[in-house]
């Protein structure tokens, strides 16, 4: 694509998904949910059978804040250790923005969620946004960003980018086949990841690209983050399917 056209496509992309935020934002703020999200909810809550809630428990683990937390450290431990202080303080910068709105706007909104006991305190009590979509979206599209500048191979470039969109869109359904969330909550949360990571991506756009750097911090995120879900998964799955059972 002509420089120029992908500049500019871009910054449509970027206002596009701005605008998606705020719209949703306005939109739950006055009215709340509408019979859109009960209906979308309904349906894919009526998938729920005993092949289908393992992956989806699975899914759910691993958008948890602290597997995404170990990803994103080892993220910025290889940053740091190959002195890329632009780009690890972008970063940083995208995670605390993430932390900040999904914690502000949750305080602010004080939407219910679907199962209404899931959780007992604090912000977590509160459906909208989706916290495990926002921070998985980030850090997968973040780890999208790193595959496309690091992977040489065009093959296994688009089959990367593949499991890591599989990623994001596992975490995300799982979050309202799980009665966790709203499809509101989903989108709203996944067009804020985005917008993050296209402000970067235009502020980053003309950086030297080194493959084998790129790579490195790719293939060490990944490992990070799939020894850190197993472990996880391994340690919180009896008390997930108590904590997800349906109540009616």
């Amino acid at each position: 694509m002509n420089p120029r056209l992908n500049h500019r496509f871009l910054i449509a992309a970027l206002v596009a998904a701005l605008l998606g935020v705020f719209g949703f934002i306005t939109r739950v703020s006055i009215a709340g949910y509408t019979t859109f999200d009960s209906s979308l909810s309904e349906l894919i809550r009526s998938w729920r059978s005993p092949v289908l809630d393992p992956p989806m428990l699975i899914a759910t683990l691993l958008g948890n804040w602290l597997v995404v937390t170990v990803a994103f450290t080892t993220l910025c431990l290889m940053l740091i250790y190959q002195k890329r202080w632009a780009l690890f303080t972008a970063i940083l910068t995208t995670i605390a923005g993430a932390g900040a709105f999904v914690s502000g706007i949750k305080s602010l909104v004080e939407a219910g969620r679907p199962e209404l006991n899931l959780y007992e305190r604090g912000v977590s009590v509160y459906s909208f946004p989706s916290g495990h979509t926002t921070f998985s979206s980030l850090l997968g599209l973040w780890l999208i960003w790193f595959a496309v500048r690091g992977i040489q191979k065009p093959w296994v470039r688009l089959l990367s980018v593949l499991i890591l969109a599989l990623m994001i869109l596992m975490v995300a359904v799982s979050r309202i086949y799980l009665g966790a969330h709203w499809p509101t909550d989903i989108a709203t949360g996944f067009l804020f990841s985005i917008s993050l990571a296209l402000i970067f991506s235009l502020v980053f756009e003309h950086q030297y690209t080194d493959h084998s750097a790129d790579l490195r911090v790719l293939q060490a995120s990944v490992l990070a983050y799939v020894i850190a879900g197993l472990i996880y998964v391994s340690y919180k799955w009896a008390s997930a399917i108590v904590m997800y059972t349906p109540s009616t």
